[in-house]
């Protein structure tokens, strides 16, 4: 009896600790349980087929260059770029205490322009030459220019120019530029030079006036540049770009540059550092004997003086170059050099 009992109290725990077993499976590894067999084989299937998948875009990747700028990625880096920009100009407006002129000769002063600073051309003809914009950042106010890159040919530097010399601009009312009209209509070298005149500026350029301008530079032996509302100005390089020899206003304009006999930095004070061969006076009152001497010149003293100023203005944009990079070099990228 007492046997009987016994195993009879065996069983009973062995029973509880079966069903206890069994409880403890299904909480802790009721969800793990394995798919029917139909199920497993589309598995391993969709495994397959995804291995292959990575195979193949494992290749691609292998065999072109990737993008970082494609995608999503790009469209959030653009708009943070955007937002950046709105806070800064909100922040600083009413605000621009600086000036900024950006030429585009190459293709990354346009990328700078369109892409980086997000800048609209006018014209917007994208064939169109001569373009210019303007845009502000923060507290500097930034203007873009562009004009046509110029190859000297054997005509540029041998063929007799019509023109004694050229002017092509705006006449502002007091200004210096007036004073220069009137001397060239005293002495009728008005006659003798390609002068344009208009009372106010123009702000799109069109392909008539361009290539009026372009000519009146390629036909003319010197080109008058006086102040603006700058004392450098674009005409100086383009000149130089034809050869024609710039007779630049030596003054300074009013604004927060200083003088020359101050200030180290002011216009004009690379083009002097650099030996520019430009006809440099004060007063337009010097141009008449400065007519003068000019037409004593024979073709063949005028064509050496056109091959030293190309040759200079070649050198002007290296030396440019190799001083823009080894600031750039020692400024930014030496500190990062491992």
């Amino acid at each position: 009896m007492r046997l009987t009992r016994k195993r009879l109290c065996s069983f009973l725990i062995a029973l509880y600790c079966l069903f206890s077993l069994y409880a403890a499976y299904h909480v802790f590894f009721g969800r793990r349980r394995r798919p029917p067999s139909a199920s497993l084989r589309g598995l391993r299937k969709g495994a397959a087929a995804a291995r292959e998948r990575r195979g193949r875009e494992q290749s691609t990747l292998g065999s072109e260059e990737w993008n970082p700028w494609e995608g999503d990625e790009k469209n959030e880096q653009q708009q943070r770029l955007k937002t950046s920009l709105q806070i800064l100009n909100k922040s600083t407006k009413g605000k621009t205490d600086f000036h900024v002129q950006i030429w585009g000769k190459a293709a990354i002063g346009l990328y700078l322009w369109e892409h980086i600073f997000e800048g609209l051309l006018d014209p917007t003809d994208v064939t169109a030459q001569w373009r210019e914009g303007n845009s502000v950042v923060g507290r500097t106010h930034y203007r873009y220019r562009n004009f046509p890159l110029v190859e000297p040919s054997w005509s540029m530097l041998h063929n007799e120019r019509p023109y004694l010399c050229n002017f092509l601009g705006t006449v502002y009312e007091n200004s210096s530029r007036q004073a220069l009209m009137n001397i060239l209509k005293q002495d009728g070298n008005d006659k003798l030079c390609w002068v344009s005149a208009r009372e106010q500026w123009q702000p799109q350029e069109t392909n008539e006036s361009l290539k009026n301008y372009q000519d009146a530079l390629l036909q003319s032996d010197l080109t008058l540049c006086p102040v603006g509302v700058n004392t450098e100005c674009y005409r100086i390089y383009e000149a130089c770009s034809y050869g024609s020899v710039p007779v630049v206003e030596d003054i300074m304009t009013a604004g927060s540059c200083g003088n020359t006999s101050v200030y180290h930095n002011a216009p004009l004070q690379l083009l002097k550092s650099m030996d520019a061969p430009f006809i440099f006076i004060k007063n337009w009152n010097e141009l008449p004997a400065v007519l003068e001497k000019e037409k004593t010149l024979i073709l063949q003293e005028k064509v050496q003086r056109r091959k030293m100023l190309l040759h200079w203005y070649q050198n002007f944009k290296r030396e440019l170059k190799r001083k823009f990079t080894n600031i750039l070099e020692s400024s930014f990228l030496m500190n990062n050099k491992g």
